[in-house]
């Protein structure tokens, strides 16, 4: 494995700019590939185009981006900013009592299979059918099998929204699961559906923290965009873009 020591980042510069499209043209001009190429690239990169890089291809690399219009800085690995543990978080009073550097929400489709064994056998119709010939012939055939024991596997998805809120004097992340919330400080607010909620918490924290940066996916929620277009795949999405967030921050000084 590199040494983190000699190792380098190249990192979109501005935090607000974390554009697939953009990113995945300016990587084929540089690479000098087809733009289908580059597009999974991108969309997985969250504001981290690349890591592990020697100095001299980091530099390369981030000097092809700026002449393709691509705002870049170099990293050195060991300057990337490490995620702190979450910490959950149920009520709105815990989770204001210090104001966040950054607020990152999500929606992530989570898909879960469960495995079941079920009794199955001859159905109603077939059991009709068993008796009619049983009492026409006086000899007992059975149609459609004997019960037996069958091994099904069931898939289903649901939709979670995610918040984190990073503090970076206190080096901590607070983590809102939206369906595990006490949503009761809203009171005549409070409507029936978690999404609805769960976008009022996150004005709420906005507005206590107006100076917050925002992810994407904050951005998305709070302009009433499609959720699709967030782009999550999965919360190793959502917590590189935060990584690559929190990057930039420290970088910048503005604790």
């Amino acid at each position: 494995m590199p040494d983190p020591s000699t190792t380098f980042a190249v990192l979109l510069e501005r935090p607000d700019a974390c554009d697939a499209r953009v990113l995945a043209r300016a990587l084929a001009q540089v690479r000098k590939t087809p733009l289908q190429d580059q597009l999974m690239v991108a969309k997985s990169s969250w504001g981290i185009i690349a890591e592990k890089l020697g100095e001299n291809e980091a530099g390369d690399l981030a000097a092809g981006l700026k002449s393709a219009g691509l705002s870049v800085v170099v990293f050195p690995a060991a300057e990337l900013a490490v995620l702190p543990a979450a910490d959950g978080v149920r009520d709105f009073q815990s989770l204001t009592a210090a104001l966040p550097d950054i607020v990152a929400a999500a929606a992530i489709k989570i898909t879960t299979t469960t495995t079941q064994t079920v009794k199955e056998g001859p159905n109603a119709a077939a059991k009709i059918a068993s008796v009619g010939l049983f009492m026409a012939t006086g000899i007992p055939i059975r149609i459609g099998g004997k019960e037996k024991e069958v091994t099904k596997t069931k898939q289903g998805s649901e939709l979670v929204f995610y918040l984190d809120l990073y503090s970076m004097a206190a080096r901590k992340r607070l983590r809102v699961n939206a369906g595990d919330f006490n949503y009761s400080y809203l009171k005549e607010r409070k409507t029936y559906q978690v999404m609805g909620n769960f976008k009022l918490l996150l004005g709420d924290v906005i507005a206590k923290a107006p100076d917050a940066w925002k992810n994407q996916g904050t951005r998305i929620l709070m302009s009433g965009q499609p959720l699709v277009t967030m782009g999550y795949a999965s919360l190793v999405d959502f917590e590189r873009e935060s990584r690559w967030l929190l990057s930039l921050r420290e970088k910048s000084g503005k604790v």
